[in-house]
């Protein structure tokens, strides 16, 4: 199971891109409840997270599952890059790029997409407003849907 320190180093493309990752870490505070619940997961839960570090949307996914998984040692995330994740893309075509960051459940002996490039309260806003995509996703990387995804997270991690 790779870790988040091998994800920290997976495909650098600049300088300083592992510490933008813990930056935005330091900086995202989650609320009470969610720290609660989260703690008081008693499941083992089992994530792959198939994320770059140079990837700023991953950099905005993985500082929630660092956050959860540092509270409560049942989470459990196994970070892949794009290389090692794409067993999980069976049917992807020759030339096709894996989305990321994708991050999959394990639900019984199989795992479950629940997240492709954007969280589901990004991609909703995205559908309803594509002509403000762009707009959509820069609001998205400096966490201005920090609170619904946290929310999505959270209630997402409960049904498992």
């Amino acid at each position: 199971m790779a870790t988040f320190e091998d994800y920290l180093k997976y495909e650098v493309t600049e300088e300083q891109e592992d510490k933008k990752q813990l930056r935005i870490i330091e900086k995202v505070q989650l609320s009470e409840k969610t720290v609660k619940a989260i703690k008081n997961i008693e499941k083992e839960i089992e994530i792959v997270a198939i994320a770059q570090v140079y990837c700023p949307d991953c950099r905005a996914a993985v500082t929630f599952l660092k956050k959860f998984s540092d509270l409560n040692d049942k989470i459990k995330i196994d970070y892949r890059n794009r290389k090692t994740g794409a067993e999980f893309f069976p049917n992807l075509k020759e030339g096709e790029k894996i989305k990321i960051p994708s991050l999959f459940a394990k639900k019984g002996e199989k795992y479950e997409l629940f997240w492709n490039e954007f969280p589901k309260v990004v991609r909703e806003e995205m559908e309803k407003n594509p002509d403000n995509f762009e707009d959509l996703k820069y609001n998205y990387r400096i966490g201005k849907f920090n609170d619904k995804i946290e929310e999505e997270l959270v209630k997402y991690f409960l049904s498992l």
